[in-house]
């Protein structure tokens, strides 16, 4: 199976420039655990996690802890972007993901963003045993067409 098969491609993304607050909402409101960081021109310059987002901003009750109000994705966000391509091993990918502790993973073509794919949508694979690409792809092509109808 490919990674082509399961990758979403509606991709929420950020820039690096986005509060810190509004990112948080993004991800609530979409419900992603993590997007990938963009510049202007699309390409990618990291990923956000719900973890960076959360990290520090929470303190023990009587702890005097300085949270920056103005803080942007960049200053939390990951610079060293591990990412897959469409034709790659969808096994190998998975894998890279646990042993990296990844909920996420952009898909690039060309260096452009086309895809994430995420724990989420290998679970589902597993849930509904779809654990073969023709399956896989039967299922996304029958529910895109209901969406659309």
């Amino acid at each position: 199976m490919k990674v082509r098969d399961v990758m979403t491609t509606a991709v929420t993304t950020l820039r690096s420039d986005t509060p810190v607050q509004v990112a948080a909402a993004t991800l609530v409101s979409h419900g992603h655990s993590a997007a990938p960081v963009v510049d202007a021109e699309g390409g990618l310059v990291g990923v956000v996690t719900e973890a960076d987002l959360v990290r520090g901003r929470i303190a023990p009750d009587g702890w005097q802890v300085e949270i920056d109000p103005e803080a942007v994705v960049a200053a939390v966000m990951s610079h060293g972007v591990i990412a897959a391509e469409p034709g790659d091993d969808l096994a190998d990918v998975v894998s890279r993901m646990l042993d990296e502790r990844l909920r996420a993973m952009p898909v690039l073509d060309s260096g452009r963003i086309v895809g994430i794919v995420t724990r989420r949508d290998v679970l589902r694979l597993v849930a509904h045993r779809q654990l073969q690409s023709e399956e896989a792809w039967a299922a996304r092509t029958a529910l895109a067409s209901h969406d659309r109808g």
